[in-house]
């Protein structure tokens, strides 16, 4: 099998989970206030990931690289705080088709910052994923505040996949799990500000309902942990455009998911979603085959997580990968 499909699938679950995180964030923040949310959700996915990424080799050194701050900054603190606060202005449903804009801007931001060349395909995806996504907003989006911040935050996302790959491979690089649990870590410390800044103004509100709170948990277990690490390995391992451009199937299945909860049929937004599902089919098929991943890595396997005796390196293969 291709190496390439090991990252794709990494992102493709990324995407699938993101598409149901706008209205789980919607529901949370009818009672709770934005920096309450954000900061929740990354802290109890960090309950979950610290105790793996702290027994995995270079997880100390990783949090005290500039690299990671910046990394925490750009793809938590900003993106998670200018989306959920855009949430207090829009819909989910119109927060969501915002995330056409991603593509693009990853995309831009990958030839711009990393002179990355587009593939012919990609071109195709990257073409067929935005009219696609057009068509989608087409049919029910406004241009309001929430939009505007909405826009901020997937900038800052766009900038946090790029430089996931800018710095891909680096001598000493270390694995997705403690990459991404470091970069959460950052990301949450440098929102406490913000929380701190609710509490002096009074807007601070915890969930108050038992949907809110459920809401939260499950931002946290099954959305922030599994993609911090999962989008982490694949953006490292795959093109920022191609990264990018999978993140157009976003709209799409949030459409999908919508249907599931009772919304009308829209052919518009059914037959955009379809065309943007197969442009990011093209541009993933772009994809080169990406070299298989050194030791140290990969992704923690199945066996490690469910026990918990993720095996740490001797001495000397540390060494080697140094």
């Amino acid at each position: 099998m291709s190496h390439r499909w090991l990252p794709l699938s990494a992102i493709g679950i990324s995407v699938v989970l993101w598409s149901a995180a706008y209205v789980l964030s919607g529901w949370a923040l009818e009672t709770a206030s934005p920096a309450v949310v954000s900061i929740s959700r990354f802290a109890i996915a960090l309950i979950v990931l610290i105790p793996l990424a702290i027994r995995r080799p270079r997880f100390v050194r990783t949090l005290r690289e500039p690299r990671t701050i910046l990394l925490g900054l750009t793809g938590v603190t900003l993106y998670y705080s200018f989306a959920n606060i855009g949430l207090l202005f829009t819909t989910p449903g119109t927060a969501a088709l915002t995330a056409a804009f991603l593509p693009v801007l990853t995309a831009g931001a990958a030839v711009a910052l990393i002179h990355e060349r587009l593939t012919g395909r990609t071109w195709v995806g990257l073409s067929l994923a935005t009219l696609g996504v057009a068509l989608v907003a087409a049919s029910g989006f406004r241009v309001d505040v929430g939009v505007l911040l909405n826009i901020v935050a997937l900038a800052s996302y766009a900038l946090y996949t790029v430089l996931l790959r800018k710095d891909a491979g680096r001598t000493g690089s270390p694995d997705a799990l403690v990459l991404a649990t470091a970069t959460g870590v950052w990301g949450t410390l440098i929102m406490l500000p913000w929380l701190a800044w609710e509490a002096l103004t009074g807007a601070i509100e915890a969930p108050g309902d038992a949907r809110g709170l459920v809401s939260i948990l499950v931002l946290a277990l099954v959305v922030t942990a599994p993609t911090l690490v999962l989008f982490n390995y694949g953006a490292e391992r795959l093109p920022a455009a191609v990264s990018g451009v999978a993140t157009a199937a976003i709209p799409a299945l949030g459409y999908g998911f919508a249907l599931l909860l009772g919304e009308a049929f829209d052919p518009v937004k059914a037959i955009g979603g379809a065309i943007a599902l197969t442009g990011v089919v093209i541009a993933t098929l772009a994809a080169p085959d990406v070299e298989p991943s050194p030791p140290g890595s990969a992704l923690p396997e199945p066996a490690e997580l469910a026990t918990g005796q993720i095996t740490v390196p001797r001495d000397h293969e540390r060494g080697n990968r140094a």
